[in-house]
């Protein structure tokens, strides 16, 4: 890219550009003195720049040595810089005749696009004045030049553009390495004072069930920073990042594919024992039924988790005081079936289309139970990258005398086949 003196940034392809046009020009119409200015915008005044002149003269001296452009064309300021165009290039002045030079025929075309004006395309010889079909060739040689400029300006606004949003980006991920750093602070301290608790608690007490669960929730969000962590520095290391639709949006950088053996009971248990806890806050009476025994799954732990964690904290958070919620474990065939079903208020059936879409709230929106919109679109995600199907019944009433429309969300499992 070649800058001037006014910072007018040209590259070498547009540069090539002009001079192959030129070059048809010269060889065509026996011309005898041409040039391509560019337009410099700036807050005082728009600029006239030489960019390309034929043959070289003193950069100096362009103006008085070479054309004779419109009376005080240059130095305009911005607001009437246009109307100088209009009024002395796009009427009588486009071609004129120059006596006592040696090159009186001059033409001056603008290189206008879309409204924008780019600039001058000159042009003076000294054998006869120019004919109507030479200027027609001629502003075709003029367009092509302006249709070039205009690429390469827009290429150069787009390079800005991209500058801008790595800068922002080299801020935003100092920001978030900060928050991450000091996250873990307190989170290892939260784990610690959990820990000394647990030692003072008996087996039998509530509390000891309770500190459990604090542990065993710090554990989960520890891993969740870890995991986090490491799919940000592997983001940061890539030159480029391409996005597709298997691509989960969750912090789960490991290969999430990979299944293993698992038994339901293990995970699903504290995740029933924490949520209980939860409940109480709203007076909400949390039942389970699990067939037992029941058959090992194929399915992934950490992600099996996180869809758990999110439908169970939905149940609890759209569901109102007093109220309740199931959660029932079957086989059938070969799936594991988990049903959790609650007396909230229900999703409606025009929202139920759009209930996956990441940031959708639907009716819910309008309410004032705070929320993202994301909790169901990671489910969805989840269960699509591990192989589990979803579904969704609402209204569902399964309470005698049920108020609200009431819910039940329902997961399909492979079960493990040796």
């Amino acid at each position: 890219m070649r800058e001037y003196e006014e910072d007018i940034k040209i590259s070498r392809e547009f540069l090539n550009i002009c001079h192959a046009q030129l070059t048809i020009l010269i060889n065509t119409f026996f011309v005898q003195e041409t040039a391509i200015y560019l337009t410099n915008n700036n807050l005082d005044k728009t600029n006239l720049v030489p960019i390309f002149i034929y043959p070289n003269t003193s950069y100096n001296n362009y103006i008085k040595s070479l054309f004779y452009l419109p009376e005080n064309f240059t130095d305009r300021k911005e607001n009437d810089y246009n109307q100088v165009l209009e009024d002395s290039l796009l009427s009588q002045e486009i071609t004129r005749y120059i006596p006592d030079t040696s090159s009186p025929h001059q033409l001056i075309l603008p290189l206008i696009y879309e409204d924008m004006v780019l600039g001058l395309f000159a042009i003076k010889r000294n054998t006869h004045p120019w004919q109507e079909s030479e200027i027609l060739q001629i502003k075709n040689i003029a367009q092509t030049i302006t249709l070039a400029r205009f690429i390469e300006q827009k290429e150069q606004i787009k390079e800005v553009k991209l500058n801008q949003i790595q800068q922002l980006r080299s801020i935003e991920n100092d920001h978030i390495d900060d928050f991450l750093h000091q996250l873990r602070n307190p989170l290892t301290a939260i784990r610690t004072f959990a820990k000394l608790l647990l030692k003072r608690l008996l087996p039998d007490e509530n509390n000891y069930q309770i500190t459990q669960n604090i542990i065993r929730e710090s554990d989960r969000l520890k891993d969740l920073i870890a995991d986090f962590n490491q799919q940000w520095e592997v983001r940061n290391n890539d030159e480029i990042i391409i996005l597709n639709e298997n691509q989960t949006s969750f912090f789960l950088p490991e290969k999430i594919e990979k299944l293993e053996s698992l038994e339901i009971t293990n995970i699903i248990n504290p995740l029933i024992n924490s949520i209980k806890f939860i409940a109480e806050e709203k007076n909400i009476k949390v039942f389970n039924q699990i067939n037992e025994p029941l058959p090992l799954i194929l399915s992934n732990e950490k992600a099996l988790v996180e869809i758990l964690n999110n439908l169970l904290e939905n149940a609890v958070k759209y569901t109102p005081n007093n109220g309740k919620i199931m959660i029932e474990i079957s086989q059938e065939k070969q799936e594991l079936i988990i049903k959790i079903s609650d007396t909230g208020y229900g999703i409606p059936l025009e929202d139920q289309p759009h209930i996956f879409e990441r940031h959708y709230r639907g009716i819910q929106s309008q309410g004032d139970i705070l929320g993202t919109g994301l909790g169901l679109s990671i489910v969805k995600e989840l269960c699509n990258k591990i192989g589990i199907k979803i579904s969704l019944i609402s209204p569902y009433n399964w309470v005698k005398n049920q108020e609200n429309q009431g819910s039940q969300f329902s997961l399909f499992i492979p079960i493990y086949t040796f």
